[in-house]
Parts: C-alpha cells; structure tokens; sequence
C-alpha cells in the first residue's frame, strides 16, 4: 500500500466497519511496516468526525457519551481555558473509542480487559485534572460529583445491568435505583455493592488509604471473600490488610463539593496534597517533621491558598513561601 487516495479510502472504510477481515489484515500489517505508514494512519484518523462515523458500535456509543456526560457543569466559575479544555475532552474521549478499533487486540485488551474483544465493551473515562471539580450524570441516571485529579469509567453495556463503574480519586455518588440491577464501584482496594443510596469514596492512592462513607441508604463492601455492609452515618477504611468501621459525621466527607474544606485530623501530608489537588500547584514539604503532625481545620474554596495557608499558621509553627507561579515551600518555624 502507498499514502494515497486509495489509502485514504481504505482507512475510512476501516473505522467504519466496512473493510473484510482480509483487507483489515492488509492495512494493519502495512501500518506497522513503518514509522511513515503509521504517521500517515494517525493523519486520516484525525480528519474523521465522530458524530459522522457509521460503524454501528462507535457511532451508538459516542453519541450515548456525548448526550450522557455533563462534562461542563462546573461547580463555581472557571477561566475560559479551563471550560475549554474540559470540552475538548470529548474529542478525546472520541479519540479512545477510535483507538480502540484502529489498534485491534492490544486495545480491546486494555480497555475492556478481554483480548479476543469478542463482547465489544469499551469503556468510557471521565477525567478532571487538578485544580478543577465536576459533575457527570451516568446513562441510569445517577449523579457522581468528582473531585479534583479523579477518574471514573464505566462500560458501554451500563444500561444492560452492568452498572459497574471503576474509581480512582475522590467522587460523591447518589445512586439511582434500578430494578434488578445492582450498582458497583471499584476501587483498588476493594468493591462497593451499592443499593440505592449516597454515598462518598475517596480512594486517592498517595494517602496509602481507602474511605468510603455512607450519608443514606445500604451499601456493602467487597473484599476478597470478606462482605461487610455498612451502616448510615459510617465510614468504612481500609489500610493494606486491615480495615475498621468509625461513626463519623458523613455530610462532612462531601463538604469538598460544595467548596469547604473539612479537615479533621489529617496528617500534614494529606492537607498538603489536598491543597496540591485543589489549586493545582506544587508544595514541597522542607521540614520532614511535618509529615507527623496532625491537623484539623474549615476553609472555603474562595479562599486563596496564600489565605489558607495564612489560616494554618495561626495554629502551627510554619512558615511558607512562593517559589513560582506554581510552587510553594514550606518549613517548621523553630
């Protein structure tokens, strides 16, 4: 094969489904000759609109994306770049689901974890980057608040009882009830069987840590062979091999959504990372005691992080300063 109009025509027909197992052999055997022909593949990909793709699998699953996700519903204002790059993530995600029919059986098997793709589930992602918030509403009709360097996927067949999404962050969910079908969230250290209710998980893996709590309703919790079901009005955590149930105040664990932030009894290290997220910066911690220090404290999200950090001085010996734009130090004051 050569880069030509008979090329262009081949690949075009490739995304939409329209090449014979022969001619999809051919093109993914010629795309891998080279550096050049792979090039060239990635150019006419880029040309494809999605909303105009007729393969029947891309084409339902783009518009189910495009009409579910809420993407853009921010929780306070935001500069117009940011708005902008959160639009942008649906040609992105439009991206994925192309790649995932261009590279065949490597893709299939990292987004749907089956490496014949012989169940045609892709999996979609939403993403928010540092320093932003978001909300998405799912196909059933349950709302997830996410919070700041979070993602969340669930799977094209989500509205065939397969209402299994896959966490990793911090995100506040209130479920939908749907007969017959039960909702899960996974997390890297274990599953939430979910039955109608609202609930918070923060599952960030840098705080070496897994909390979910229930605000109302009936969830229980999937580890290894282990159920636990977990009352209202408790956090259920989980730290490597072991875990414990505490009463808690469980509105508190989703103040974070609408703009407070509640901190009670978090290591220093947490509320510094918290504050990273947050306000998408860099701290570096110079005093290694720091990280042995406990702290509890409310602010609100208006708040500039000079102002916050203002706050946490009037309660601990630190000191802090502005590197960068970015960047902060900050120190024990001795």
């Amino acid at each position: 094969m050569k880069p030509d109009h008979s090329i262009q025509d081949t690949i075009f027909a490739y995304f939409n489904g329209n090449l014979s197992p022969a001619e999809e052999d051919r093109l993914l055997r010629w795309i891998k000759e080279s550096a050049e022909n792979r090039k060239v593949f990635l150019r006419y990909k880029r040309m494809i609109e999605p909303d105009k793709m007729n393969h029947p699998l891309l084409k339902s699953s783009y518009a189910e994306l495009k009409s579910r996700l809420l993407l853009n519903r921010q929780f306070r204002p935001v500069k117009a770049k940011r708005v902008r790059k959160i639009q942008l993530s649906f040609l992105k995600i439009a991206s994925m689901l192309l790649l995932a029919v261009t590279l065949g059986f490597a893709i299939a098997y990292i987004l749907t974890g089956n490496p014949s793709g012989k169940n045609n589930v892709v999996w979609f992602e939403s993403k928010v980057p540092r320093g932003e918030k978001s909300q998405l509403l799912l196909p059933d009709g349950s709302k997830v608040w996410m919070n700041s360097e979070s993602s969340l996927l669930y799977p094209s067949n989500f509205m065939d009882g397969n209402r299994d999404v896959k966490l990793r962050g911090e995100a506040c969910f209130e479920v939908a009830k749907q007969h017959g079908s039960v909702f899960t969230v996974e997390t890297h250290d274990y599953n939430i069987r979910v039955l109608g209710t609202r609930f918070n998980v923060m599952a960030y893996k840098d705080f070496k840590r897994t909390e979910t709590t229930l605000i109302e309703g009936r969830i229980e919790i999937q580890k290894g062979k282990q159920t636990i079901e977990v009352a209202p009005g408790h956090t259920f955590t989980c730290k490597g091999n072991q875990f414990f149930i505490t009463k808690t105040n469980a509105l508190k664990s989703a103040k974070w959504k609408d703009d407070i932030f509640d901190f009670d009894r978090v290591t220093f290290h947490e509320l510094v990372a918290r504050l990273e997220r947050w306000y998408d910066v860099d701290i570096e911690i110079e005093s290694p005691e720091l990280n042995k220090v406990i702290y509890s404290g409310v602010f609100k999200n208006e708040e500039t992080l000079e102002q916050v950090l203002g706050m946490v001085q009037l309660t601990m010996p630190i000191r802090y300063k502005k590197d960068d734009f970015r960047k902060f130090s900050i120190w024990m004051n001795k």
